[in-house]
């Protein structure tokens, strides 16, 4: 049964490292990204049953420079998080303004902190049974 516990703790090891790997994207991606407000123009709907459908917003923006864009946010929910003629903020990359995030902490932290989270979990769990089994 320690191995399980071994298992669970290398897994967690893992997940942790991806939680660092994607914290450091995320901050060398607000160094240098522009702040930029967007309209949402419509809905991307993933498919799938209507329990099982995110809605992904698409965006249409303007860069500092005036060049238009319309993206759609990697970030879905539902029910749906906004409607159509919603003004959000969003962070954009201006070497690649298709890169783009809806500005909220969520939007911007969400990843590094669920794999940062279950990572701890399954190291602590796998940490106490590779213990107690042995």
């Amino acid at each position: 049964m320690w191995i399980i516990g071994l298992i669970l703790a290398v897994v967690g090891i893992g997940l942790v490292v991806g939680s660092i790997v994607a914290a450091s994207r995320t901050k060398r991606f607000l160094a240098t990204a522009q702040e930029a407000r967007a309209e949402v123009i419509g809905m991307h709907v993933s498919s799938g049953t209507q329990s099982s459908r995110a809605y992904f917003p698409v965006l249409r923006y303007r860069t500092q420079k005036g060049a238009t864009h319309e993206v759609t946010s990697s970030v879905g929910s539902n029910p749906p998080r906004y409607k159509e003629g919603d003004s959000v903020v969003i962070l954009y990359e201006p070497a690649n303004p298709t890169n783009v995030r809806i500005h909220t902490f969520s939007n911007v932290w969400l990843v590094p902190m669920i794999l940062g989270g279950i990572g701890g979990i399954f190291i602590l769990v796998g940490g106490v049974l590779a213990a107690v089994m042995r």
